[in-house]
């Protein structure tokens, strides 16, 4: 075991400063508008929709102490929040709106040593996402987080090639993350837009990327699957199954599965000892998903739990996150 700290792999934080100066005008984006909303602000792109009104939890630096203390987590792997990554924006803007909410949620992180940020990138441009990805990792950052489709592209388009190239060549952690990719109307009953629709959209994204190859092509890409991989794990089989009845169309998506890394959020010991014994503990890390709800905000109860042996607790806890960020 290193002497990384317990270490959340999986955060969600909206820089405050960035935030307020954009709704006060200070600092301005032609298709960016932040509106105040109750307590808090939204956000709206290219004149849509506005977002879900910014979580307290995102943006409230003496909560997130407090929790990680609470919790014993010593230091956290922050990214930003999918709803303002701004993948509907033109291009150009894109790529200047993701530059400054990564040098914002930098600046956060910078300023308290228990955080490790992520950066973005203008995913809606491939080639742009490659520079800026590049950037990132120039800049010290270990990576980025990025959702699982934009542009009207899945991740595993010929025209994200340039993006996976530049994480391969930077050795950049990529944590893969759904949006609402899933969240057809038969979601929109019980809650399962979250409970249920994420998970699918990220098995797809997973089940392309495997069937194109794209992990096994880019070994260098260290990527990092949120909630446990959704259900990839447990059907990895079925998929293995359909690569050999049509061996000419897909890779063979074992190559790549044993390149991806996992977050524990799963809430279910069995299912986190299901997911160890599948892919290695030196391939779990801790997660929250914090500040939501649907987070595993007691995150390291579900690895007390799970029968699982010390060493792999302690993979799971610090050591593999360790080795992940330091490569």
């Amino acid at each position: 075991m290193t002497d990384m700290p317990v270490t959340d792999i999986h955060a969600h934080l909206v820089p405050r400063r960035l935030l307020e100066d954009l709704a006060a005008g200070r600092v301005r984006f032609p298709h960016v508008e932040v509106r105040p909303h109750e307590a808090t602000h939204v956000v709206s792109f290219a004149g849509g929709t506005p977002t879900r009104p910014i979580a307290p939890g995102l943006v409230d630096l003496e909560r997130r102490r407090n929790w990680l203390t609470e919790q014993g987590v010593g230091r956290q792997v922050v990214g930003g929040w999918l709803d303002i990554f701004g993948y509907d924006l033109p291009a150009d803007e894109g790529a200047d709106w993701s530059t400054c909410l990564t040098e914002a949620i930098g600046e956060v992180a910078g300023a308290d040593d228990r955080l490790v940020g992520l950066g973005t990138v203008p995913l809606q441009d491939p080639g742009r996402a490659a520079e800026a990805l590049a950037a990132c990792r120039a800049a010290g950052l270990p990576g980025v987080m990025i959702a699982t489709r934009a542009g009207g592209r899945e991740l595993d388009d010929p025209a994200f090639t340039p993006f996976w190239e530049a994480a391969d060549a930077t050795g950049a952690v990529v944590l893969l993350h759904p949006g609402f990719g899933g969240a057809s109307a038969r979601y929109q009953d019980f809650g399962l837009v979250n409970g249920l629709a994420r998970l699918e959209d990220s098995t797809v994204t997973l089940a392309r990327l495997l069937y194109a190859g794209v992990p096994a092509r880019h070994p260098g890409a260290r990527i990092v699957v949120a909630h446990g991989g959704a259900a990839l794990p447990y059907v990895l089989g079925r998929l293995v199954r359909n690569h050999l009845i049509n061996p000419e169309g897909t890779a063979d998506p074992l190559e790549s599965f044993g390149r991806l890394y996992f977050d524990s959020v799963v809430f279910d010991p069995a299912a986190l000892e299901f997911l160890v014994g599948k892919v290695g503990a030196e391939r779990v890390l801790l997660g929250s998903d914090y500040p939501f709800p649907i987070g595993d905000l007691t995150p390291r109860q579900v690895v007390d739990r799970a029968e699982l042996k010390d060493g792999d607790r302690s993979e799971i806890l610090g050591g593999a996150v360790a080795r992940l960020l330091s490569s």
